[in-house]
């Protein structure tokens, strides 16, 4: 035994023999690496895909979709793709609905970020008490304009358009005033007034046919660049006297001006 100690010593002691064994073990490490980056170029995976185009609020159902291989790098870009069905299904076996503001066009890829569960959606408590003649439309809000999340459903809000003008000076001014607040809502349609650990992405507002209008046609317009800017005011919209009105025809006539249909 002492023997055969002696000659593995003398054997690693020679500097020829630590010389391949160095370049041996760089080839195994350079081999076991240029493995693994081959597998990773080539690794798949199976996600779920639309075969048709799916509108907004439409429930999917398992005919519309397909899956397909595809290299798994892209879920670094695709984030939360769809790879198992019950990701995209509740307690109940229901699919889910896209969301609200996403339509997915045909042959996208299922992202779970585009898509709430039934008890998520936008419900009918939205319309079930809404005035005739009215419509719901959301705006897009943050932790800032919505004052840190203190707006609350039943309050009262302004509406200012800011832009810049045909000479490229700034606008910023008051378009609409008293507009009653439905709800204030995260991306998956919770309500979020009054809470610190949620943060809005929508007010969800009533607006007669024409408020409605003006305020889609507005950020659509070339070379103004309007941007539509809630604004709280310190009354109820009942304190208020529910009484909804246009304060700007300076900017309802370049709305006008520069849209295809005028009303009435």
């Amino acid at each position: 035994m002492g023997n055969l100690l002696n000659t593995i010593k003398k054997f690693l002691a020679n500097k020829n023999t630590v010389t391949i064994l160095g370049v041996l073990a760089g080839v195994v490490v350079l081999y076991i690496g240029y493995n693994y980056r081959i597998n990773q170029s080539v690794a798949t995976i199976q996600v779920y895909y639309v075969k048709q185009a799916v509108g907004s609020n439409t429930q999917l159902t398992e005919d519309m979709l397909g899956r397909v291989t595809i290299n798994s790098k892209l879920t670094k870009t695709y984030k939360n793709l769809v790879t198992r069905l019950s990701d995209i299904q509740d307690d109940n076996g229901e699919f889910y609905y896209v969301n609200f503001d996403h339509s997915l066009t045909e042959g996208s890829l299922l992202c779970t970020d585009d898509l709430i569960s039934k008890d998520q959606k936008a419900d009918e408590k939205l319309y079930k008490n809404l005035e005739e003649g009215y419509r719901i439309r959301a705006i897009s809000v943050n932790m800032d304009s919505t004052q840190g999340n203190s707006i609350a459903p039943g309050n009262s809000i302004d509406i200012y358009l800011s832009g810049k003008d045909e000479t490229g000076k700034i606008i910023y001014a008051p378009f609409i005033e008293n507009l009653k607040v439905i709800d204030v809502v995260d991306s998956k349609w919770t309500t979020t007034a009054g809470t610190d650990s949620k943060t809005p992405k929508y007010i969800i507002i009533s607006v007669t046919e024409e408020i409605y209008r003006l305020l889609e046609v507005a950020p659509k317009i070339s070379g103004y660049g309007f941007t539509i800017v809630p604004v709280p005011n310190d009354k109820s919209y009942d304190e208020a006297g529910k009484e909804t009105k246009i304060v700007s025809d300076y900017l309802k006539n370049i709305i006008e001006a520069n849209s295809a249909y005028t009303g009435s």
